[in-house]
């Protein structure tokens, strides 16, 4: 299960990034300032007919307490029922070492924390959301070669758990890791099948006028790759910036090797299915959270965390221009970029999600400070500061400015 306090943050990426799929993507319209909630960003005016929210206008609003509110665990599991999938129990809480409740309560205080977490629905402050269609999603990744395909770190593993549960509750059955798929038996990588036979895969089929070769290949597939690139890139990347070349590697970075060209043949159309399946293979990815000083500890200090946070940035800049001309030439492939959000400090703590961006921004400032706050030791707030989470919104910048890659689609918080 994610993490209690990252849950609702990705629950809205997961169902932004479905609803763009879906839908046109028409330019990000500029901030503009609202007589009751104050500026917001990102905001137009829907279109005229409708009262559905645009894309860019879907992640502008605010957490509003469910109507009516889940009051048990009954309630919360009869509207996500699953019969495909685990049902959620509790969120684990953090035990309050000050606390009385004895260990045979946690299980209620877990319920009770679930209760707090799902208790809040999101409401865009112009127009309203359309209920998500996971059967026309599926269409979508039916018409396209190699479906949807999400690469990255533990972040992207959640996101991919939480749209499995998505299509699973809504009855999509799938085989996974069938052995004629190519690195069936890799440990980082998850390819899901509809079940051939399955009445409602016999539906979706129909919907997407595909031939049942499609059925053959993945339609949603997860490749577990931290870095995007392995130790000879970088060893090359930063010895240009100073590391030494006889550096002890140490790291244990999850990975895919030749993850490029997994994604452009899975992005290769075949032979019976040209007049069928013409939609564009769907590649999200991120690597973000692992570039940091803590983790590129080759580098050598130099004498302010200015000048050594500027070497980490060059370093993801490098990486960013060698991922873009590898995957470049793979026709038939659209690549949505999700920028990386920092986590947020003792949100554990916390029963209630901020109201809208404004405050949550105003009161997640200062972060490095209250990371190092949690720890006592020299060495573990030294370890806090680089892992530079201050430094997301930059970099979230460097991805969605790059230019080169035409395609490339910041999917965040922070544009250019």
């Amino acid at each position: 299960m994610p993490n209690t306090g990252a849950r609702l943050l990705f629950w809205i990426i997961l169902f932004g990034f479905l609803y763009i799929l879906t839908s046109s993507v028409p330019w990000i319209g500029k901030p503009v300032h609202n007589s009751r909630y104050g500026d917001f960003e990102n905001a137009t005016k829907s279109k005229p007919g409708n009262n559905w929210c645009l894309p860019e206008e879907c992640a502008a609003g605010r957490w509003e307490p469910r109507q009516p509110p889940f009051t048990s665990l009954k309630d919360f599991q009869a509207a996500y029922a699953n019969r495909l999938d685990r049902l959620w129990k509790g969120c684990r809480a953090i035990p309050d070492p000050t606390s009385k409740t004895p260990p045979s309560s946690q299980d209620k205080v877990n319920e009770e924390r679930l209760m707090q977490v799902m208790n809040w629905t999101w409401t865009p402050y112009t127009g309203e959301l359309r209920r998500w269609d996971p059967e026309e999603f599926m269409v979508r990744l039916l018409k396209s070669p190699g479906g949807l395909i999400l690469i990255g770190d533990s972040i992207t593993q959640q996101h991919h758990h939480a749209l499995g549960y998505l299509l699973n509750q809504a009855g999509l059955d799938f085989d996974r890791n069938p052995p004629h798929l190519p690195m069936h038996d890799h440990k980082n990588v998850k390819q899901a099948l509809l079940k051939p036979q399955d009445p409602l895969t016999r539906k979706v089929l129909a919907r997407a006028g595909v031939p049942e070769s499609r059925l053959e290949r993945p339609v949603v597939t997860m490749l577990e790759e931290h870095m995007l690139i392995g130790q000879r890139d970088i060893r090359a990347i930063t010895e240009r910036l100073g590391a030494s070349k006889t550096y002890h590697w140490y790291h244990d970075f999850q990975r895919v090797p030749g993850w490029e060209e997994y994604v452009a043949e899975a992005a290769r159309p075949r032979p019976g299915e040209e007049d069928s399946v013409t939609e564009d293979t769907i590649l999200l990815m991120n690597a973000g959270a692992h570039w940091s000083r803590h983790e590129l500890a080759m580098l050598p200090p130099r004498s302010s965390d200015k000048e050594e946070q500027a070497r980490v940035k060059e370093t993801y800049k490098q990486m960013m221009k060698l991922i873009i001309k590898r995957i470049s030439p793979i026709n038939r492939l659209t690549v949505f970029y999700r920028s990386t959000s920092s986590g947020h400090p003792a949100c554990e703590k916390s029963a209630n999600p901020y109201g809208n961006s404004l405050i949550a921004r105003d009161a997640e400032k200062h972060i490095v400070p209250r990371l190092k706050a949690q720890v006592d030791t020299a060495d573990l707030k030294r370890q806090r500061a680089r892992w530079d989470w201050d430094l997301f919104e930059g970099v979230a910048a460097v991805e969605g400015c790059e230019g080169a890659w035409s395609q490339m689609v910041l999917f965040g918080f922070v544009g250019c």
